[in-house]
C-alpha cells in the first residue's frame, strides 16, 4: 500500500488540489464589492427619500425604500440610519427623519439652542459632572447636540434614555459649563 503523506486527499493520488484563495480577486472579493455597491446605492436612496418625504418611523422608511426598488428590512434601515447620522427633527408638530445637515443649519451651537427650545431640559451639578434631564427618548439627541457644540469645558458625554452626563475636568469647569448651558435655556435644578 502506498504511503500517505500529509495533505493527500486520497491514497495514491498525490497532494490534494489546493483551493482557490478568496482574496482581493477571488469570489468573496467580488461579492463584497457588489454588496458594498448595493449598500451605497441604498443609502443614497435613503437620503433622497428622507429629504423628499416626511417619514417618522423606520417602517415608513422601509416602505419608501421598497417603493424606490430597494429590498430593505427594518434592521438594515436601522443600521443605515445610524451610519448616515440621520436625525429626527420637528416638522409641523411631528417628528420626521432628516439628513444631519437639516437638523442644524447653523452648526453645533445652533443645534443645541434649537433642542433646548423644543424640549424642556433641567441641569444639576455633581462634583465634576453636569447632569441634564429631559424627556424620555431625547437624551441621545441632546448628547449629540452637545458633542457637535464642542464645548471647551466638556471632556465627554454619556447618554441614557432621558439623562445626559457631561464630564468636565474639574468642579470649577463643571460649574462654568452649567452656567454656559443656562444661556441656551437649560434650567438649573432647584432654581426658581
Amino acid at each position: 500500500m502506498p504511503r500517505r503523506h500529509r495533505g493527500d486527499a486520497r491514497p495514491g493520488r498525490g497532494r490534494a488540489p489546493s483551493r482557490r484563495r478568496a482574496g482581493r480577486h477571488g469570489l468573496r472579493g467580488r461579492r463584497m464589492r457588489e454588496t458594498l455597491a448595493r449598500k451605497h446605492h441604498r443609502q443614497q436612496a435613503l437620503l433622497r427619500v428622507v429629504s423628499q418625504q416626511r417619514l417618522s418611523t423606520q417602517a415608513d422608511v422601509v416602505r419608501a425604500l421598497r417603493g424606490a426598488g430597494f429590498a430593505a428590512t427594518q434592521a438594515t434601515v436601522s443600521r443605515d440610519i445610524v451610519e448616515l447620522g440621520l436625525v429626527k427633527v420637528a416638522r409641523d408638530g411631528t417628528h420626521a427623519y432628516a439628513p444631519p445637515s437639516a437638523a442644524a443649519p447653523g452648526g453645533g451651537m445652533e443645534r443645541l439652542r434649537r433642542f433646548c427650545e423644543d424640549y424642556p431640559v433641567e441641569g444639576a451639578l455633581a462634583t465634576n459632572l453636569v447632569v441634564l434631564r429631559s424627556l424620555p427618548g431625547t437624551a441621545n439627541a441632546l448628547a449629540a447636540a452637545l458633542d457637535a457644540s464642542r464645548l471647551d469645558e466638556a471632556v465627554g458625554t454619556l447618554a441614557g434614555d432621558d439623562t445626559v452626563f457631561i464630564a468636565a475636568t474639574n468642579e470649577r469647569h463643571a460649574r462654568a459649563l452649567l452656567g454656559r448651558l443656562t444661556t441656551f435655556g437649560i434650567a438649573r435644578k432647584g432654581a426658581k
